[in-house]
This record gives C-alpha cells, structure tokens and sequence, in this order.
C-alpha cells in the first residue's frame, strides 16, 4: 500500500523530463594522440540551449534537476522584448544565440547589448549556416554587423552551429572570418580563444552561485629581521 506522498514521487519518476539528459561521449586514449603524449586529457562541455517565447519556461526549469547536468546554458530570444523580461529576472545564462529565422525578431540597441555585457552575458556567431545556404549568411552577417553597431563587438563568441562534419573549420580559418563579421583581427582570435574561455568560466560561477568570504586575523606574522637586512642589502643592476 502506498501512501500519497509515494504514490506522487512514483508518478513525477515516470515522467518524461522537459529537458533532455546531456549527451556524454565516451573517448579513448586513440581519440586524442596529441593530447595524450602531453599528459592531457580533452573535456567536453555539454550545453543547453533554450528557445524562450516568455518567462513561462522559467517554472519547469527551477523545477528540473537534470538542467544542473549542464556546463553551458544558451537561450534563443525570440524578441528583443523577451530577452528584455529574462534579463529582468533571476534566471541566469552564459549564451546569446540567434537562429536565422530568428534574427531579425531582436532589435539590437546599445542600453540591451551593455545590459547583457554587465551580466556576463557572450553572443555567438555560427559559421555553419553562413556555407550551407545563401540567405543564412546574408543574415549572419547582418547580425554581426548589429552587434558592431550595438556594442562594438564585445564578447562575442564564432561557433559552428554544423549539421554535417564537413562544415567545420579549424580554429585559425574561423578567426580569418572575423572581417566579415566586422570584427578587427584581435578580436577574431578572442572569438575562438579568450572569449570561449571566458564563458566557461562564466560558467562555473553562475552554478557555484552567490558566496561570501569571512577573513579572520588567527595571530600576528613577525618579519625576519636578518632576513629583511639581506633583502635590502642586495645590489641591484
């Protein structure tokens, strides 16, 4: 016989969860020789990317468990409006992205590009639909160009967005592409670099969350004196 409460965890149990469980790859030592004959082992994020209509989906993900699973969170507004309400509320993420057919439904604007820089926000830019089809790069590109007019290209992020292994580009054919994203060379290289380091340190500190650290003084450090006399007795070229 179950009790109420029993019968409510069987049920919530057996419920398809509204996200989907991160995909984990399983490598071998033969997946990455180069890294192995350094000692290093690769890590592969796992990101969640939401498209948000409104601050409706905002219940079912402080519901879910399976949403802590992720390194990266990502969200695709589909209005300026909207990412206006998300940014208003607690809800936190590491990645702006734009689908093309969403595009032009965000009205970038300096006040909402700072407002998403001051939260440590990053924009991506996808190369790979910018090859597969014509019309996709016409809108790619005129997002980028957005993004220079809006906030001189800050924090912004060149991903893939691939479907097929034969879209991808090594890192250095990436950052090359930063001209016709209106980017100068530095920050084409930030984009496939320092930026993509950035965010996964944005990362971490948004699952650790809101701390605070308490200094206590535990005792009084004396200063060799025979020590400090031959410190300042060195001569200096």
């Amino acid at each position: 016989m179950l009790t109420k409460k029993q019968k409510n965890k069987k049920e919530e149990h057996g419920k398809i969860s509204e996200f989907p469980e991160p995909t984990r790859l399983q490598l071998t030592e033969q997946d990455y020789p180069d890294l192995k004959s350094q000692g290093l082992r690769p890590r592969i994020l796992t990101r969640l990317t939401i498209v948000v209509f409104d601050n409706d989906f905002l219940i079912h993900y402080n519901k879910s468990e399976v949403v802590k699973n992720y390194d990266l969170l990502s969200i695709i507004p589909k209005t300026d409006k909207c990412l206006q309400a998300v940014l208003k509320s607690s809800f936190r993420f590491d990645i702006v992205s734009l689908h093309p057919d969403l595009i032009y439904g965000v009205k970038w604007q300096r006040k909402l590009y700072n407002e998403c820089v001051e939260k440590y926000v990053h924009f991506e830019l996808l190369y790979g639909p910018m090859i597969a089809d014509r019309e996709n790069r016409r809108k790619i590109i005129s997002l980028a160009h957005s993004y220079k007019t809006a906030g001189k290209s800050r924090k912004i992020i060149i991903s893939s967005g691939a479907t097929s292994p034969i879209d991808l580009r090594c890192p250095s054919d990436v950052a090359n592409l930063a001209f016709i994203y209106g980017l100068t060379e530095n920050q084409g290289r930030d984009a496939v670099n320092k930026h993509c380091s950035d965010v996964n340190k944005s990362a971490l500190g948004r699952k650790l969350g809101v701390y605070r650290v308490k200094v206590d003084r535990i005792g009084h450090v004396t200063v060799d004196e025979s020590s400090s006399d031959d410190s300042e007795g060195m001569d200096t070229d």
